[in-house]
């Protein structure tokens, strides 16, 4: 089970301590880490991007032995990324980002000749908010013909928009289970962008792990509601820690 936590975007050291603390609790490997924070509005907080305070947070991180999820919305920001991310996140804007794709599988080819030591890192792709399953693995299938290997592609499902639902947005696990059985690729769901309501998220995150997807991203933070970005959606640490408590204690 691939379990990825951390908040929306990163913001301080003080902010992600407590939640690597988190991780090692209960051996949680992956961590959020974004830098860059595509948005829907121009003036909403567009992540510390290459920072001094966004690589020293990284630079902890790796100190700590976290494996790095950071989403590129171009070439320029995944060549960026590609030295310290594990695995790097195409979001569902950028899912049918077709020159994006074709240069991810050389980017990152490029990338690991340069440093023969380093793993080749997985690439996670979102699903866009109305694509259908077709267009989800066509997309997919740009990162393979660009070289990223099959067995290094996540899929992750993060909702549908919708105007019935009382959040805008409905988490499609007959998707993420329907992509899963047909296609050669892992698949992940993200309940808290798929819900947008932090109420939602731990009832989400058992029905996704009940039909049996390869893994979840939540996202978590000390103080949820003074989050840069979609608190809404952010659980506490001691919400998270009370349900990893149940379900995953070692």
């Amino acid at each position: 089970m691939l379990f990825i936590i951390g908040p929306c975007a990163l913001e301080t050291i003080e902010q992600v301590k407590p939640i690597v603390s988190l991780c090692k609790k209960y051996e949680i490997k992956h961590f959020r880490a974004q830098l860059f924070k595509p948005r829907t509005r121009a003036h909403s907080f567009q992540g510390l991007g290459l920072s001094k305070q966004g690589l020293d947070i990284i630079t902890y991180l790796k100190s700590e032995k976290m494996a790095i999820v950071s989403e590129a919305a171009s070439i320029e920001q995944l060549e960026s990324i590609i030295s310290f991310a594990d695995i790097v996140q195409i979001g569902a804007r950028n899912m049918q980002n077709f020159e994006l794709l074709k240069n991810v599988g050389k980017i990152l080819k490029n990338a690991s000749q340069e440093k023969p030591d380093s793993q080749f890192p997985c690439v996670m792709l979102k699903r866009g908010f109305a694509n259908t399953l077709e267009e989800w693995l066509a997309s997919a299938n740009y990162l393979e013909i660009g070289g990223v290997p099959s067995s290094h592609i996540i899929l992750c499902e993060r909702g549908t928009r919708n105007f019935s639902s009382p959040t805008g947005i409905t988490l499609d696990l007959a998707m993420a289970y329907k992509a899963q059985q047909i296609s050669k690729y892992r698949v992940i769901v993200d309940p808290s962008h798929g819900t947008r309501e932090r109420g939602l998220v731990i009832p989400l995150t058992k029905a996704s792990i009940a039909i049996g997807v390869d893994g979840v991203m939540i996202e978590v933070h000390p103080k949820p509601w003074e989050s840069v970005s979609d608190p809404a959606q952010a659980l506490s640490i001691e919400e998270l820690d009370a349900y990893l408590a149940v379900n995953f204690a070692k």
